[in-house]
């Protein structure tokens, strides 16, 4: 039998996917990012694990999305201009 958090385990069905392509799609537009971006894909795929271990709030899922945004972004190298 299967618990709640075992049945995100399974495959993920097209009401699922679409929830997470609207919190992606959210992400996108409040970074400037296209869906394209590492980082962005790098995003859905953390999205993706809390969705199937059991985190389902949309709003919590964007919080998570956009904070992994932040810390990305955070550890990217600064590209500075050379003054000479």
């Amino acid at each position: 039998m299967l618990d709640s958090q075992s049945a995100h385990l399974q495959a993920l069905d097209s009401a699922d996917l679409s929830q997470l392509q609207a919190i992606l799609n959210a992400i996108c537009c409040e970074t400037g990012r296209p869906l394209r971006a590492r980082e962005i894909e790098e995003i859905a795929a953390l999205l993706i694990s809390l969705y199937r271990h059991g985190v389902a709030d949309q709003d919590k899922l964007l919080s998570v999305g956009l904070l992994a945004w932040r810390r990305k972004r955070c550890l990217l190298p600064q590209v500075t201009a050379n003054s000479d």
